[in-house]
């Protein structure tokens, strides 16, 4: 490390300029003259051109060469000082006394130090030292040569000849000393400095980090700490972001190896978005792809068998028939389904073609309200096949050929400029924290194009910030997160005067319950009133909506739900409704008109969806 810059030393020895000498040894008179007019002038450019003249008359005076080297010395004019110091000591040096050596040298060594030239410098001190007259000479001497090694950085040696001085002129010994401690800074310093750049070589950067630190806490501001700083800064950053991809590939790993294939695609998606190509990733990650779609492949396999089995406990042939007809398609030797679907179609010939063709209508209009393309098709196949003018059902077989044809179109025909609102609505979310929001408006964005730039990443972590307030707010035991969980269903139902009430009655009791989240005591309330007086029509559909709330789909919540479709009640939730009310009757093996007057509003309400959709895709 070069010498410490910035630190001004104040520390001045008592040393005065060189006296200029009067006497000199010449024959010659004129030069003898010219030399007395320099020493005597006050000008220094009178000065000089005397001393210029002393030397035309006689060109080895010594006296007068050393005097011009002072006066160019005073016009800071140090070359030509350090040419007349040089000449001055080489005219006649075999006639120099010791102490003219002592000057020249001495003075040769300062210049040599203002024109850069150190080596000379240290030289000229050494040559001066000497031949030094006294103590006190050389102890200057000394100073003065510490300080020309000092700024070489060379310290140790700098320290020594400081310390020889130090006891050679006790008289000065306080301005060695702060001199001295001065340097041992430094050293110190400078051992801190080459200490953080091998620990920073050797990737230690913690320790070279305490070391900077601890530089800095010298009041070092020198601009080479400040590059070691920055080094270390970013050595530190790209060791922190190695360790974060070495942590998420683990991350990935572990997944991979629990089956945590969806999981394992995120992290795997996550890792290469921040560092390109990372190890094996890329091969990582398409094999997670396919394992994930076997493994979904598989549980919609278990799913379908499970639905046929339980159709056939319910006596229910049509779905049976579908359910274990899918799974064929996608196994053909999965268990023991070939021998299910036998089964399924055997009792399937013994019923009537009319309850057939109404079985397999009422499955392909619960599967039409579902979405689910593929068995709303094939079940209504089966109702053309057996009569094909059977209600509506060419009509829906042309709807789901349209939504079928919209599915296959690509996302790119869906509106860039809607899925970019979407992006930077979830940015804006992200960016205040606001989890949830940014959640919502991900999960939408995925909807319509599940690859759009970053969506994925985004979007886990959303969820994984949203769970985590989850958790943190059930740990704290907050009675009012019941709130953002019954969302605005409860404040249209309650908008309601607190203050003021006189009388208390059993609907107001039912509202103030609702107000502190307990719904099972409000339901319970409505209950009785109900049962009381089953002729309140406008408190069904808040009973309604407090089972939706609870989840309820028994007996009870039925005959509720069942009350607000038949009595034709305004609801917002009549959709929900008759979603749960349909879906109950296809349990039951319903094929009835009613059942079917249910599953058909609920088709309608699908319809609506789709259509509004599409409208908003058009936007």
């Amino acid at each position: 490390m070069k010498g410490i810059r910035g630190f001004v030393l104040s520390l001045i020895l008592l040393l005065s300029l060189p006296v200029e000498r009067a006497a000199a040894q010449t024959q010659n008179t004129k030069a003898l003259n010219w030399l007395r007019t320099g020493l005597t002038e006050k000008e220094l450019a009178k000065k000089i051109a005397a001393y210029h003249k002393a030397i035309e008359f006689d060109s080895l005076l010594v006296e007068a060469m050393y005097n011009l080297g002072l006066a160019y010395k005073k016009q800071q004019n140090y070359v030509l000082a350090e040419e007349w110091f040089a000449k001055a000591y080489a005219a006649k040096p075999e006639k120099l006394t010791n102490e003219l050596k002592q000057q020249i040298l001495t003075e040769l060594g300062k210049t040599y130090k203002k024109t850069g030239k150190m080596r000379d410098s240290e030289t000229a001190f050494k040559n001066a030292k000497v031949v030094a007259v006294d103590r006190a000479s050389r102890a200057d001497i000394s100073f003065e040569l510490g300080r020309c090694l000092y700024e070489q950085g060379r310290h140790e040696e700098a320290l020594a000849e400081l310390r020889e001085g130090q006891k050679l002129s006790p008289n000065k010994k306080d301005n060695f000393q702060n001199f001295i401690e001065l340097v041992e800074k430094a050293m110190e310093s400078q051992r801190l400095y080459v200490a953080a750049e091998q620990a920073l070589t050797q990737g230690n950067t913690k320790q070279a980090q305490t070391l900077v630190e601890e530089l800095r806490q010298k009041n070092l501001s020198e601009k080479e700490v400040q590059t070691l700083a920055a080094k270390i800064d970013s050595s530190v950053k790209v060791e922190t972001n190695r360790n974060a991809l070495a942590t998420l590939y683990e991350q990935a790993q572990k997944e991979t190896a629990a089956g945590q294939w969806d999981a394992a695609i995120t992290t795997y998606e996550a890792l290469l978005q921040q560092a390109g190509t990372y190890k094996d990733t890329p091969a990582k990650l398409e094999m997670a792809r396919q394992r994930l779609a076997e493994q979904q492949k598989q549980a919609q396999v278990e799913e379908d068998y499970t639905a046929g089995q339980s159709a056939l406990r319910e006596k229910n042939w049509t779905m049976a028939i579908l359910a274990f007809e899918k799974v064929l398609k996608s196994d053909e030797n999965f268990r023991d389904a070939r021998k299910r679907l036998s089964e399924a179609e055997r009792e399937l010939e013994d019923e009537s073609t009319e309850t057939v063709v109404a079985r397999y209508y009422v499955d392909g209009v619960a599967a039409l309200n579902r979405n689910d393309l593929g068995n709303a098709l094939a079940a209504l196949e089966k109702v053309r096949r057996l009569n094909a003018s059977y209600r509506n059902v060419n009509n829906l077989l042309e709807e789901i050929d349209q939504r079928l044809q919209q599915q296959a179109k690509p996302l790119a025909t869906v509106a860039t400029e809607k899925i970019e609102n979407l992006y930077q609505e979830a940015l804006a979310a992200r960016a205040q924290e606001d989890w949830l929001q940014a959640m919502v408006a991900l999960e939408k964005l995925q909807l319509l194009q599940p690859n759009y730039r970053d969506v994925v990443t985004l979007l886990a972590e959303a969820r994984a910030q949203v769970s985590v307030a989850g958790r943190n707010a059930a740990a704290a035991g907050d009675s009012g997160s019941v709130w953002p969980a019954i969302g605005g269903v409860l404040v249209a139902l309650v908008m309601l005067p607190v203050l003021g009430f006189i009388v208390f009655s059993s609907s107001t009791r039912a509202r103030l319950h609702l107000l502190r989240g307990n719904l099972l005591a409000a339901a319970q309330l409505y209950e009785k009133i109900l049962a009381r007086h089953p002729d309140r029509v406008k408190l069904y559909p808040l009973l309604a909506n407090i089972y939706l709330l609870m989840h309820r789909q028994d007996e009870r919540a039925m005959k509720i739900y069942q009350a607000v479709l038949n009595l034709n009640i305004a609801t917002q939730k009549r959709d929900e409704i008759n979603a749960i009310v349909a879906q109950n009757y296809l349990t039951e093996g319903r094929t009835d008109s009613d059942a079917i007057a249910v599953l058909e509003n609920a088709l309608k309400t699908e319809r609506r969806k789709q259509n509004y959709s599409h409208e908003i895709g058009k936007a």
